[in-house]
């Protein structure tokens, strides 16, 4: 067994039997700092069972929030997880958090748009995967003049009774320009 693999077995054990903010924060900070730590946490977050990839993405989410370089290269394949029909909606969240702690990316993609617009508008998404495609789309829109009147028409006329509060809030924060 090389070094990776007994990281990613050590980090394995430690995600499976304890979880909380605490140990999330900590990992989070130690895998900024090591690279070998950090590529065990996306082989975790890409090849393990739901729980174990949960765990993996949320200290994954905290490294994007301190640090977003180190996962810009990631951008296209948390994309294409968080596209697959069979992601779980937690895990989605955290993906689509991830992806919004990265900087835009250049080149607009439109197979992740639209993807961001059927989500937005699914009312079988919960509230916080909801909020993050608005929020991502509503970025992405912003690139193209047109497109971003496209985005704000649609989201004008969301019946906002059937979506949450949060919900809500986004939709009233990007009619502002206020995100």
């Amino acid at each position: 067994m090389n070094n990776a693999e007994s990281l990613t077995d050590s980090l394995r054990i430690g995600l499976m039997s304890r979880s909380s903010k605490t140990l999330i924060t900590a990992i989070a900070a130690e895998a900024i700092a090591d690279k070998m730590l950090l590529d065990a946490l996306l082989s975790l977050m890409y090849k393990e069972e739901d729980s174990l990839r949960w765990r993996a993405a949320w200290a994954l989410e905290k490294v994007a929030g301190q640090c977003p370089s180190l996962l810009i290269d990631e951008r296209s394949r948390m994309k294409a997880l968080a596209m697959q029909a069979d992601t779980p909606d937690g895990l989605r969240r955290l993906i689509l958090g991830i992806l919004y702690h990265l900087p835009d990316d250049e080149d607009f993609d439109v197979a992740f748009f639209n993807f961001l617009l059927d989500v937005m508008l699914n009312l079988q998404s919960p509230p916080g995967v909801q909020s993050l495609a608005m929020k991502l789309a509503y970025r992405q829109s912003k690139s193209d003049g047109d497109l971003h009147k496209e985005f704000l028409c649609i989201i004008r006329n969301i019946e906002l009774d059937y979506y949450s509060a949060g919900v809500r809030s986004v939709v009233k924060k990007c009619l502002k320009g206020k995100l």
